[in-house]
């Protein structure tokens, strides 16, 4: 399954550009960007697919339309435990 990015995956963005809203596995969060395929490779999805796989840990894939990427994320739980601190 992959979810676009909102925002070029390429330009480091202030948030929230690095949240895809639509994923339910990110649920909002910002994710943290793991690993990239270009989509116009061989077999691009089933590579991207097992980079996530290799990844674990949440790891799923997003699809950046501005950039043709397949992009690796993880959702940043940091920005959880960051949001119940005074």
């Amino acid at each position: 399954m992959t979810t676009p990015l909102p925002q070029s995956a390429r330009t480091p963005q202030p948030p929230p550009a690095n949240v895809a809203l639509g994923c339910k596995i990110c649920a909002g969060r910002p994710a943290i960007r793991l690993h990239t395929v270009s989509v116009g490779a061989p077999a691009a999805l089933p590579r991207a697919d097992q980079a996530a796989a290799e990844h674990g840990g949440g790891a799923h894939v997003h699809q950046s339309l501005p950039d043709d990427l397949y992009v690796v994320v993880r959702a940043d739980d940091r920005a959880d435990d960051e949001a119940g601190q005074p």
